[in-house]
C-alpha cells in the first residue's frame, strides 16, 4: 500500500508541475506584416505551442492584403481593440511579436495605448524607417525610392501605411513636416503625448530586435535594429541616432538597463523569418516565459 500510495503522490505532483509549467507561459500575441495572408504566421504559432505546450498564442486575424495598407494609426486602434481582452485576462502580462510592418504597428500600440506588454519581439521590422526599391516593387512598382517621397509626403500619401514609416534621408524636412506616425513614435515632434509615449515604452521588461543582412526587403536592413541611413546613405548605428542619444522615447534607458537584445542573423530572406526554425528556436522561444 505504501509503495502504491507513493506512486500516486509522485504522479499527482508531476501533474501539478506540468500544469504549473504550462500556465507559467504568458500569452503570446502575433501581428502580421503588410500584404500578409491570413495563415502566413501559423507556422510560428504552431512551433511556439509545440515547444511550449499550453501557451496561448493569438495570431491577430485582421486587415490582410490590401487592408494592410490602411493608415497605421487606424490599424493601431483596430488591433488594440482585439488585443485588449487578451491583456485584461493576463495577470502577468503578454508577449507581443510584430513581424515586418507589424513591428512598427506594435510600437504604436505599446507607446500610445495603456498596456501590460512585458516583452516585445520585433521580427525584421523597419523600426527606424524604410527607404528601398525592393520594398516599393512589392506594392508600388511605378515608383522608385528617389521619387516615392512625392507620394508619401502628402496628405494622400499619409493615408497609406507604408507612407507612415517611409523615411527618405534626402528629404528630412518633408519627412518631419508630413509624416504623421514614425517621427511621433520617436518623440522627435513636439506634442502633449510625449511623456505618455515614453512612459508606456518603458513598461517593457525587454525589447528583442531581430534582423539580418540578407533580408532583401527592409532597407537598410539595420533599420530592424533602430539604425538608419544618414544623408549620404551611410548607415548610422542605433546608439548614434539622435533619438537614442537624447533618449526621446526611452530606447537608451532600456538599453543601458540591459533590456535590449539584438540578433543579427545572416542567410534569411524577408519572407522566411517566421518560417525559419533556427530563428524561432534561438531568437524567439527563449523569451517566451
Amino acid at each position: 500500500m505504501a509503495e502504491g500510495s507513493m506512486e500516486r503522490k509522485c504522479a499527482f505532483l508531476l501533474c501539478v508541475l506540468m500544469i504549473y509549467s504550462c500556465s507559467a507561459y504568458r500569452p503570446v500575441v502575433v501581428i502580421h506584416g503588410v500584404w500578409d495572408l491570413r495563415f502566413s504566421l501559423d507556422f510560428l504559432a504552431d512551433m511556439i505551442q509545440e515547444e511550449h505546450p499550453g501557451t496561448e498564442v493569438h495570431v491577430i486575424d485582421l486587415l490582410h492584403g490590401w487592408k494592410s495598407l490602411a493608415p497605421l494609426w487606424y490599424q493601431v486602434k483596430t488591433f488594440y481593440a482585439k488585443i485588449l481582452p487578451i491583456m485584461q485576462k493576463a495577470e502577468n502580462g503578454i508577449i507581443l511579436i510584430g513581424y515586418s510592418q507589424g513591428g512598427v504597428l506594435s510600437r504604436g500600440i505599446i507607446e500610445s495605448m495603456d498596456h501590460n506588454i512585458t516583452r516585445f519581439i520585433s521580427l525584421s521590422s523597419p523600426q527606424a524607417g524604410q527607404y528601398g526599391d525592393e520594398f516599393l516593387r512589392l506594392i508600388f512598382p511605378q515608383y522608385i525610392k528617389e521619387t516615392a517621397y512625392e507620394l508619401f509626403y502628402s496628405k494622400m500619401g499619409q493615408s497609406i501605411s507604408v507612407g507612415n514609416y517611409w523615411n527618405d534621408p534626402h528629404h528630412q524636412e518633408l519627412y518631419y513636416k508630413y509624416s504623421n506616425y514614425l517621427p511621433y513614435l520617436n518623440n522627435e515632434v513636439d506634442g502633449s503625448y510625449k511623456k505618455d509615449y515614453r512612459k508606456n515604452f518603458l513598461k517593457l521588461e525587454h525589447l528583442i530586435l531581430i534582423g539580418g543582412p540578407d533580408d532583401g526587403v527592409i532597407t537598410p536592413w539595420q533599420s530592424s535594429h533602430f539604425a538608419y541611413f544618414d544623408e549620404n546613405e551611410n548607415v548610422t548605428e542605433m546608439r548614434d541616432q539622435y533619438y537614442y542619444r537624447t533618449d526621446t522615447f526611452g530606447l537608451r534607458t532600456l538599453d543601458k538597463a540591459g533590456k535590449v537584445t539584438i540578433y543579427e542573423v545572416p542567410g534569411v530572406i524577408h519572407t522566411f523569418w517566421h518560417h525559419n526554425v533556427t530563428v524561432i528556436q534561438k531568437c524567439i522561444l527563449p523569451w517566451l516565459n
